[in-house]
């Protein structure tokens, strides 16, 4: 007697850079939006940083991943750039 779940919105983004001091940081967000499905419909939704980017003020690119659960190339691949994209 569980709930049935669907994904409405699954989706890895870019998120907005923000520039603090000489260093410039750039999320990698795993955004959700899901329906369930019991006696009725229920809406909920989750945003989660999955990685950083982070450039300093030379230009070296310094990745974090702040997750186990996706390889860093798996997740940078799976990442959608733009909102065509979607």
């Amino acid at each position: 007697m569980g709930f049935k779940n669907c994904n409405l919105y699954d989706k890895i983004i870019l998120g907005k850079p923000k520039t603090i001091k000489d260093l410039t940081f750039i999320p990698i967000l795993d955004i959700t939006f899901e329906g369930y499905n019991k006696f009725g419909y229920f809406f909920g939704g989750s945003i989660s940083p999955k990685a950083f980017i982070v450039i300093d003020s030379v230009g070296v690119v310094s990745f974090y991943n702040l997750t186990d659960d996706i390889s860093p190339s798996d997740l940078l691949n799976s990442t959608t750039l733009t909102a065509e994209e979607e």
